[in-house]
């Protein structure tokens, strides 16, 4: 028995041991654990912790706004609402109320009665009716089911870009991606002032996920972003759409166009368009008509050729062309070969070139663009004002290839420009110069560059010599009228002398008056310019691709706003920049100028030329109104037996030119005579003012060069093709289809 109760005994003991060092084990571990809940890892699970018993409301921030340089909104996010339905609800409660839902949510918002039913009928708790809803809108529906107790229907805010001018400067201004964020234009480039910062409400909750009082319950207030105004003019970026639009479409330009109006001595856009554009609201909708009408049959036919279709489109149209396209500038580039030439004493105004059509460099022949056996002898004026290839190419020898890319990189065209705008492309140009790439070079024809690269060199050409940096943006403001950032002008260098720049002026104001008038003359204003033609040969090496543009500035004697116009691939017969390009500068500066307080200043010729207004002769005697009509140089045709005028064509305030016909008629109820307005296409002024004068009409001539020899008309600009009463002004444009200027 001892030895047994000795046994016992150790095992008793040698199980206490182990009970004892389990314990032990155990009490570390929970210790450990302990250990790491409270102090190692305690904010990981007082962050779990708070998940289960705190929820948080996001509290959106708003976007910040976009103005022009008047204050106009050209970008802001407004509240809108997605109205939704909750089916388990309806089922729970609202299945007596349904024809009243059906029909309240069909008729106010617009949409299809079957759509509609079919949702209160899911197997889920949300199912969207409509988003976008307007604040209106949706406060009426919900004051509707809150009076009849319905609770399956509910309306959410959200926040939604809104910009209420359509597609005006839409390729500056850019647009979201659907996530919130900018992806192209000034929406990308100043996302992160634009953006502002959300807030959020915390509050606890039950264990059924209901809110209870809190008493550390806590707010984050959101930050709105920061809006910018820019330097951008609504009313100059009216002008130079409309009349880049009617270019495009007129020339049946291939490949867009694009226009840039800018501050000359700031480097401010005041105004940069790319047409065809796209509306900022709709930004996926395609707005060409053509590739618009491709996908519609590609998206049952080829589901993987529409979709690389529908995204080439969507690149395409959101593109910026003024700045990311590549594009040889032509003769337009004269204007930096000459000015870099003069500036080194390598050429003279007095200096004579000498041009036979054609000139052959180490083998290389480069034509001039006349077809008339070339322009003879001249001096740097006229071939600057003749445009002429060959002259420039010897001006290109004279400065030789060292100088002409050092003032090539002066004058900033082998670095982007610095623009306030994202995706601006770089120059590709001839690092090694020779004498056959510095030949085709000085007249515009080697080196691709952009057209802000083009516009902000030319202004260095005219402005005194300096070298600006263009800019978008004139301030960022925070939600309280902050000024959070202001910029201004930044001149990078001084590239050519005053006394350079002085006599650049001269030589391209003499461009646009000679011979009575280029295609971008207008009267009383001393406009300077220089037009360019140039191929693609890159794309097209037989040479029938061409990009046709114009630079323009305004006053030549010291340049306060200066434009550059680019149309991509004409197609519809003429190609010149001066017949293609310069109609838009001049029907831009025809109302921009006037707009900006510039008022023409009429020489003598000028005066003795200008149109005349017509009066209100309607009530009085008809012998005192003929000898009113007759004493402005105006003409008469009475029609009727009458003492008194009844009626008058063309009405009072009409502007039309000296020698026009008023017609005066004196008796009610007179039939009237209608006319076909003709087709004046491709005629001379003389046969188409005499083609009118046939017809009772008066010819009304628009455009520079409308007195010019071998002006020829490029259409009817209204009326046409329609039947008006004799007596009315028909408008019509003429043009020079040359390079000269």
């Amino acid at each position: 028995m001892a030895g047994y109760d000795k046994s016992t005994g150790v095992m008793k003991r040698r199980l206490f041991g182990m009970v004892l060092v389990v314990m032990l084990l155990v009490t570390a571990y929970v210790t450990y654990v302990m250990y790491n809940v409270a102090v190692a890892e305690s904010e990981k699970y007082q962050a779990l912790a708070n998940n289960q018993q705190f929820t948080s409301l996001k509290v959106a921030a708003n976007r910040g706004s976009i103005y022009d340089a008047n204050g106009q909104v050209l970008a802001q996010s407004i509240t809108v609402y997605t109205v939704y339905v909750d089916p388990a609800v309806y089922k729970e409660r609202d299945t007596e109320q349904e024809e009243l839902i059906v029909s309240t949510l069909t008729s106010m918002l617009n949409v299809e009665r079957e759509d509609v039913t079919s949702k209160l009928y899911k197997n889920n708790q949300y199912q969207v009716i409509k988003k976008d809803v307007d604040k209106n809108t949706a406060t009426q529906l919900m004051n509707i089911f809150s009076e009849t107790d319905i609770t399956c229907v509910g309306a959410t805010p959200t926040a939604k870009r809104y910009y209420p001018q359509d597609d005006l400067a839409a390729n500056v201004i850019g647009h979201l991606h659907y996530d919130g964020y900018g992806i192209y234009g000034l929406e990308s480039y100043y996302d992160d002032y634009l953006t502002g910062v959300d807030g959020k409400i915390i509050t606890a909750i039950d264990a059924h996920g209901k809110e209870i009082q809190y008493k550390y319950k806590q707010s984050y207030e959101a930050q709105d972003g920061d809006s910018i105004y820019t330097n951008i003019d609504s009313t100059i970026q009216y002008y130079v759409e409309k009349a880049l639009e009617n270019a495009i479409t007129s020339n049946k330009a291939l490949n867009r166009g694009c226009a840039i109006v800018m501050e000359c001595d700031t480097g401010k856009i005041l105004a940069m368009a790319t047409e065809h554009d796209y509306d900022l609201n709709y930004p996926t909708a395609i707005s060409d008509e053509a590739t618009a009408s491709l996908l519609a049959g590609l998206s049952v036919t080829d589901e993987e050729l529409y979709t690389s279709t529908r995204s080439a489109a969507w690149n395409l149209q959101w593109t910026n062309k003024a700045i990311s396209s590549l594009y040889f500038p032509g003769s337009v580039f004269k204007v930096i070969t000459g000015s870099a030439a003069l500036e080194e004493d390598a050429v003279s105004l007095t200096d004579s070139f000498y041009c036979n059509g054609h000139v052959d460099v180490q083998g290389q022949i480069f034509h001039c663009w006349t077809k008339t056996g070339g322009h003879g002898t001249q001096n740097f004026i006229e071939a600057m004002t003749n445009s002429c290839n060959p002259a420039f190419v010897a001006i290109g020898q004279k400065l030789g290839g060292d100088l002409f890319s050092e003032y090539f990189e002066a004058f900033g065209l082998t670095e982007k420009t610095g623009i306030d705008l994202p995706a601006e492309a770089n120059s590709l140009y001839a690092s090694n110069m020779t004498q056959v790439t510095l030949a085709s070079s000085s007249f515009g024809q080697t080196n691709k560059i952009t057209p802000i690269q083009m516009i902000t060199a030319y202004a260095a050409v005219v402005n005194g010599g300096n070298l600006v940096t263009p800019y978008v943006v004139n301030k960022i403001v925070d939600a309280d009228g902050n000024i959070v950032k202001e910029f201004t002008p930044t001149i990078k260098r001084q590239v050519i002398s005053e006394e350079t720049s002085a006599i650049m002026r001269d030589t391209l104001e003499t461009v646009v008056t000679t011979n009575s008038g280029s295609n971008v003359y207008i009267k009383g204003y001393s406009i300077g310019g220089k037009s360019g033609t140039s191929q693609k040969i890159d794309e097209n090496p037989e040479g029938n691709t061409y990009v046709s543009s114009y630079c323009a500035f305004y006053p030549a004697e010291d340049p306060e706003i200066i434009m550059l116009v680019m149309i991509d691939e004409p197609t519809n017969g003429l190609y010149y920049g001066s017949a293609v390009a310069a109609p838009v500068v001049s029907e831009v500066f025809t109302q921009v100028l006037p707009y900006l307080g510039y008022y023409a200043q009429y020489s003598e010729e000028e005066l003795e030329n200008l149109d005349v207004n017509i009066p209100d002769v309607e009530g009085a005697d008809i012998n005192k109104a003929r000898n009113t009509i007759l004493g402005l140089e105006l003409k008469v045709e009475i029609i009727g037996d009458g003492d008194k005028v009844i009626r008058q064509v063309p009405s009072d305030g009409e502007a039309m030119p000296k020698g026009c016909t008023v017609v005066l008629y004196t008796e009610e109820n007179v039939e009237e005579d209608m006319v076909l307005v003709p087709d004046l296409t491709d005629m001379t002024l003389t046969e188409a003012n005499k083609k009118l004068s046939k017809l009772g009409l008066n010819l009304k001539p628009l455009g520079g060069a409308a007195y010019k020899s071998g002006a020829q008309c490029s259409g009817v600009m209204n009326y046409k093709d329609v039947y008006v009463e004799k007596g009315t002004i028909i408008e019509a444009y003429f043009i020079v289809n040359d390079e000269t200027g």
